[in-house]
């Protein structure tokens, strides 16, 4: 990652009583809004728990939707966290490796 100190700004640990400016949360819903048109495009997968609890509050398709685009999202977002925070120094791989391994498995059917 080119610039570190900029995710980290955004995602890092957030300063007690700060509230981000609109034009900053409106980046966050944009975010989401991607996620969930690319994933709205992507087969169901099998019934999880946290599926079916997203199906109590939206449609089954929207559900399914949402718990795609929310694993994408946790998942790409846990790796960069734990790069960028230095927890994979000295395991002996390669984390860009990582995180295009995880992001390929997310996009399988």
């Amino acid at each position: 990652m080119r610039d570190p100190q900029r995710y980290l700004l955004i995602y890092g640990t957030p300063v007690p009583g700060y509230h981000a400016p609109a034009e900053t949360t409106a980046i966050s819903d944009e975010i989401l809004t991607v996620l969930l048109e690319a994933h709205g495009r992507l087969p169901a997968r099998p019934a999880t728990a946290f599926g079916t609890h997203l199906e109590q509050h939206q449609s089954p398709e929207a559900a399914a939707t949402m718990h795609r685009a929310l694993s994408f999202w946790t998942r790409v977002h846990g790796v960069l966290s734990l790069e960028l925070a230095g927890h994979f120094n000295g395991m002996g791989f390669d984390p860009a490796l990582l995180f295009a391994d995880e992001v390929e498995s997310l996009l399988r059917p």
